[in-house]
């Protein structure tokens, strides 16, 4: 039977290979102690003993928990950097804070990604772009 440090250092392994920490790390390099600390709280969820683990406002079996974490990857790491970056109000619980943005991540990805780009075109941001690249097509012909 594995003891909780190899269990502990097994899930360490898994997902410091699944999130690609070796590459998040070179794309924010002045981060590595918040991705440290990101890791170590999902590990930490994972290998929980409790049978709830409070998301948000709500209690949720750590199954669900544990089962949504395991499908994490490079990019829900990256749109958490991103949600950190952005916040401006003030975080009353960090560590509650980072584990529902985490546990969230999967399920407000693509619906954050594509409000952005609908925000960038109705702006025009996009449009100059894309202007550019027909021109560029053009100059070519």
């Amino acid at each position: 039977m594995m003891d909780e440090n190899d269990r502990y250092q097994e899930y360490f392994d898994y997902f410091s290979d699944q999130l690609s920490m070796d590459l998040l790390k070179k794309d924010y390099p002045y981060d590595s102690e918040m991705l440290d600390n990101i890791l170590e709280l999902i590990v930490e969820t994972v290998c929980t003993k409790r049978p709830l683990i409070r998301i948000g406002a709500e209690e949720r079996p750590a199954e669900i928990v544990r089962s949504r974490f395991m499908k994490l990857n490079a990019e829900h790491i990256r749109y958490v950097m991103d949600c950190f970056k952005e916040n401006t109000t003030k975080i009353r619980n960090i560590r509650q804070y980072m584990l529902t943005t985490i546990y969230n991540a999967p399920t407000t990805i693509d619906t954050y990604y594509d409000a952005l780009v609908r925000h960038d075109m109705s702006h025009g941001y996009l449009e100059g772009g894309f202007k550019k690249l027909k021109m560029k097509r053009e100059e070519g012909e």
